[in-house]
């Protein structure tokens, strides 16, 4: 393995420069269009990874534009899947640097996508590289996946594993946390709509905040139109709030009885909201402390109670627990208003116990309860592989081994991964126990110490699954 490390640490220079390539092609999903299923952007990034993995002498290979591969093996032989994505959420704002440049700065590499999920899928690929540059014998083929729809759906891989299309023995996702997960909540994304017609002293004109509904949004904006006599009150109410200590609220007037609102917020990843400041939330508690009134005023009141800065779905009734993964999360992702109506999106995620059509049946109910309309609701079932497994004492080995952490055990997460979308696969790394993680979040970045490190595991985690 020592022979395998050096290879690996000999690549740096190439992996940075081929994570940088990769991460310059903006690729949050858009509209489809011909030969591009999930927007140009997915497809340009997909293509990208497929050219560096024909340069570095792989088989490629792309499944309906939307999923493409590199393998290495005997075509005959069973087959070890990595899966990645190569499809981002949108940059957001708060960058210190261009989000799609790749900046190099204090050992790290700054982009959208660096660590979710472009810069690991790359590490796999020269991993990958390594074994065969030292012709390490494998009885198993070696296939590395990347789907273009992971962040809003994985209907990618969904199609490429209903078109019978080739699935592995085992395999991994490096597209979560070492040491390793075996249990991932189960998701649900609800896009709703509720009635948000103008009337009163104060009037909601347009509310726009979130960029995805699977990350807290950091910024939120409304426009209002203000009746004379309450200006004045309108802002004294801003000057003298008192909110979470890391969100701020500014007011600017824009004439004529219009005034911006704005909350600035903290972002996180959908799965940990808890560790964000929600802006859309408390722009909410704001328009309902200025005395927003009439339809308006019932559909915030509506959303505030039950939903609101409430991170476990107590209010909407979802609350639930188990010992494997915790307690449910809720993030309100995006809210947006559309003439007469304001559309919103919320990210339940349930721990492993739980059924789905519990969950959904409840949803549905406080949904209606509250005035509610459901547009449209996404739903993935929780995964769970017991400790005694043999790809979770497999992984757990190589991590070990590799790591020296002798105490660290698999654990379960609030995050999806592509393990829910093909069979015998378990999210592994790439992030190491106390590295930081800024996922969805600006300036998005991996220290290349780190990436090194993962790589290595990720190496002799192929070369272990495809040995046996």
């Amino acid at each position: 393995m020592e022979r395998l490390r050096q290879s690996i640490d000999a690549m740096k220079d190439d992996i940075v420069a081929a994570i940088r390539e990769n991460v310059a092609v903006k690729s949050v999903e858009g509209p489809a269009e011909p030969g591009a299923p999930f927007g140009p952007g997915p497809k340009a990034a997909m293509d990208n990874f497929v050219q560096i993995a024909s340069r570095l002498g792989f088989e490629t290979g792309v499944f309906e534009d939307m999923v493409g591969w590199a393998e290495f093996g005997d075509p005959d032989a069973d087959m070890v899947a990595i899966l990645g994505h190569v499809d981002v959420v949108p940059e957001g704002d708060g960058w210190s640097c261009d989000p799609y440049e790749g900046k190099i700065e204090d050992g790290k590499l700054y982009g959208r996508g660096v660590m979710d999920d472009k810069g690991p899928v790359i590490c796999a690929l020269y991993a990958l590289k390594a074994i065969k540059d030292l012709e390490i014998p494998l009885k198993k083929r070696i296939r590395i996946l990347v789907g273009t729809n992971e962040e809003s759906g994985s209907k990618a891989v969904a199609r490429y594993v209903e078109a019978g299309q080739d699935l592995p023995v085992a395999g991994f996702t490096p597209d979560a946390e070492y040491p390793l997960i075996n249990g991932e909540k189960g998701i649900v994304i609800a896009r709703l709509s509720a009635p948000f017609k103008a009337e009163g002293d104060i009037q909601v004109v347009s509310f726009d905040g979130g960029v995805a509904p699977n990350s807290v949004p950091s910024v939120a904006k409304a426009e209002i139109l203000v009746k004379a006599d309450m200006v004045e009150r309108v802002k004294y109410t801003v000057s003298n709030w008192h909110g979470p200590e890391r969100a701020k609220l500014s007011l600017e007037d824009k004439g004529e009885g219009r005034f911006l609102l704005s909350m600035e917020g903290v972002p996180a990843h959908g799965s940990l909201p808890e560790q964000g400041v929600n802006a859309v939330a408390w722009l909410v508690k704001v328009l309902l402390t200025l005395g927003v009134t009439g339809e308006q005023g019932r559909t915030l009141a509506a959303l505030d109670r039950y939903v609101g800065i409430d991170c476990h779905g107590e209010n909407l009734g979802v609350c639930v627990y188990d010992d494997v993964s915790r307690y449910t999360s809720v993030c309100w992702g995006t809210m947006k208003t559309e003439g007469d109506r304001v559309v919103f999106s919320l990210n339940p995620r349930f721990p492993v116990s739980y059924r789905t059509e519990d969950m959904v049946k409840t949803l549905e109910k406080t949904f209606s309860d509250a005035g509610f309309e459901i547009l449209s609701m996404r739903k993935d079932e929780p995964l769970y592989m017991p400790e005694d497994s043999e790809l979770v004492v497999n992984l757990m080995e190589v991590y070990r081994r590799e790591t020296g952490r002798m105490d660290d055990k698999p654990m379960s997460i609030g995050g999806g991964t592509y393990a829910k979308a093909m069979p015998n696969v378990l999210a592994f790394g790439p992030i190491l126990p106390g590295e930081p993680s800024n996922i969805h979040e600006a300036d998005e970045c991996w220290s290349i110490e780190n990436m090194m490190t993962s790589t290595k595991i990720m190496a002799a985690a192929i070369v272990s699954l495809a040995e046996d």
